[in-house]
């Protein structure tokens, strides 16, 4: 009897520890593609280039991580190349676990979200609930029935709530500078001025050593 009683704590037990875990998991109610969009500040399709971690936390929670995307088509907000959009590490925290090299619809909020950790130090956000896609590589505007990596085609609801895209600018080209080539001895060019200077100056005193032996030679054929 007295095991029996001890059985039944341990698994009251057991349920009061795993209870705290199931009730931090992440829970989202589903939304219909024309919410997503309109609950974004910006939409667009672009290509994981870059990830990082930001901060800490001393209770030992995954601080949250930056991704940083190389934008191909912008369904709405502001036109840029890239952007850089904050998540919690993880997933129970309803952050979305981005991967890098894979390309990707992304909804991204503005303002301050409750469910980061810490403070990301980036405009957008978005999260596990906010309609994040894995898309087919490439950079041409979506359309309905394309395929995705899952197996499934894309829905021409949700290709309809997106409407239009618009292609982002183009990244800033470094700028070349020009260095003046090497002559034969491996140093830099001579300007111009310098074999003219020296010529004249060869000629100067060639002329003057000329003079000066003439000028001798008539002194020694003058009778004494």
């Amino acid at each position: 009897m007295r095991h029996r009683l001890l059985v039944v704590l341990l698994l009251l037990a057991g349920a009061l520890v795993i209870a705290p875990g199931t009730a931090c998991a992440c829970s989202c109610a589903p939304l219909e593609p024309a919410e997503q969009v309109k609950g974004a500040a910006a939409v667009f399709t672009g290509t994981v280039v870059a990830a990082r971690r930001v901060g800490g936390d001393p209770l030992g929670t995954p601080p949250p991580v930056v991704y940083t995307f190389r934008a191909d088509q912008i369904y709405k907000g502001k036109a840029s190349a890239e952007f850089e959009v904050a998540t919690n590490a993880d997933s129970a925290a309803c952050g979305y676990n981005f991967v890098t090299g894979s390309r990707y619809l992304v909804f991204a909020a503005t303002g301050q979200s409750g469910l980061l950790t810490a403070d990301p130090g980036v405009a957008l956000n978005t999260s596990l609930c906010a309609g994040n896609l894995l898309v087919s590589p490439g950079d041409a505007a979506l359309r309905a029935g394309d395929g995705l990596p899952s197996g499934e085609s894309l829905a021409a609801e949700l290709v309809t709530a997106l409407g239009t895209a618009t292609p982002p600018p183009a990244l800033p080209s470094p700028t070349a500078v020009a260095t003046p080539a090497p002559d034969a001895s491996g140093g830099g060019s001579i300007p111009i001025w310098i074999y003219a200077g020296v010529a004249v100056t060869g000629a100067g005193l060639t002329f003057t050593g000329w003079r000066f032996s003439r000028r001798r030679g008539r002194s020694r054929r003058l009778p004494d």
